[in-house]
């Protein structure tokens, strides 16, 4: 019986396609998984509170919807759609209360904005209900202190803000098989803004190692803390809604430090079956 030889560039990509989709089956992610775009967590950074259903006096950026929220950008090198969604994030004080529904909307890019790019247009939004996503331990060393970030304080003492060395546990969060999901265009910039419904204490979206394309965001109400009296928590619905940025190392005339947060977004099996076909294509034209 004669042997049939398969040519290489088929076998090349029936591995890689095997690579490419063998993760999908999985809802967790995992580094070295494929994406559409990836930030990784940061051991020993921040969570920065993000919340959904706080915010008596909320006006935006989606006005139907009250809470704070941290945004982050990310910058699409395909066209693809946006099926999965998987970010980090901590409790303070290691104080593990209940998560409930998670609100995701993404932005256009405002890029000629006076102060800093930041999210201009909603272009989409989905609630996210408990039991359509799943979550698991996924860092914790007590050698590995992480710290705790409360915008809302942006125009008060820093001390109330920045609580280092304030908790070691973490959590991966993932979102898969997103129906009817967004789908981003080559070449273009978005804005990611996750807030979370929780109990029992505080959450927190985790900061990455690196910070790439403009700095992350958290929306907050702007108002003068010494003119307004001693309390930090004073809100009036005249006073204004803004971005504010999110760093580090500002207080005392220091030199502030941007900061991003680690989300990662992942596209279709149908179209990661299609980045694998690119991929075979590119080896055979560079062995031609």
């Amino acid at each position: 019986m004669s042997r049939v030889l398969q040519p290489r560039w088929l076998i090349t990509f029936v591995i890689i396609a095997i690579l490419y989709t063998g993760g999908v089956a999985s809802a967790d992610w995992e580094p070295g998984d494929p994406s559409l775009y990836n930030q990784l967590p940061d051991f020993t950074g921040w969570d920065v509170y993000s919340e959904w259903g706080d915010g008596p006096y909320y006006h935006g950026p989606n006005p139907d919807v009250d809470g704070y929220g941290a945004a982050n950008d990310w910058y699409a090198t395909v066209t693809a759609d946006v099926t999965d969604i998987h970010f980090w994030g901590s409790w303070k004080d290691d104080h593990v209360g209940t998560t409930g529904d998670i609100l995701i909307q993404i932005y256009s890019n405002d890029s000629t904005h006076y102060g800093f790019p930041q999210p201009d247009d909603l272009l989409w939004t989905r609630v996210i209900e408990q039991g359509e996503y799943t979550y698991r331990p996924y860092h914790e060393s007590e050698w590995q202190l992480q710290g705790w970030y409360d915008p809302r304080y942006v125009d008060s003492d820093p001390d109330h803000q920045y609580d280092e060395d304030n908790h070691t546990g973490m959590y991966e969060y993932n979102i898969p098989f997103i129906d009817d999901p967004f789908t981003q265009e080559s070449g273009e910039t978005y804005w990611l803004m996750i807030s979370m419904n929780f109990e029992g204490c505080q959450w927190g979206w985790k900061t990455s190692e690196t910070v790439e394309g403009s700095t992350s965001l958290f929306w907050d109400a702007y108002y003068n803390y010494h003119s307004h009296g001693s309390c930090p928590w004073y809100r009036h619905p005249e006073i204004d809604w803004r971005w504010v940025q999110l760093q580090e190392g500002g207080w005392c005339g220091g030199d502030p430090q941007s900061l991003d947060l680690a989300f990662v977004i992942t596209p279709e099996p149908a179209t990661l079956f299609l980045l694998a076909a690119g991929a075979v294509v590119v080896l055979r034209k560079r062995k031609r």
